[in-house]
């Protein structure tokens, strides 16, 4: 692309104004995307497993009858 002379540096000012917009612009996109949209999405998936967790049992026992007989030949 030719570009006159006396627009070249205009043009190359600008070119080096964007790229910094452009990477601080990025930068505080990304953050707000990570933290509002991530964040929520965390926030609301916890919220739906602490009202669907099932009331925790007494015990885990489990009650077996006398198995002797299994644990005689074990190898």
């Amino acid at each position: 692309m030719h570009i006159p002379v006396p627009l070249r540096r205009l043009y190359d000012l600008w070119m080096r104004f964007s790229q910094v917009l452009g990477r601080i612009m990025s930068t505080i996109l990304l953050t707000i995307l990570w933290i509002f949209v991530f964040g929520l999405y965390a926030i609301i998936l916890k919220c739906m497993r602490l009202v669907s967790r099932q009331s925790s049992k007494e015990t885990y026992w489990i009650d077996v009858s006398d198995h002797s007989t299994e644990m005689r030949y074990q190898f």
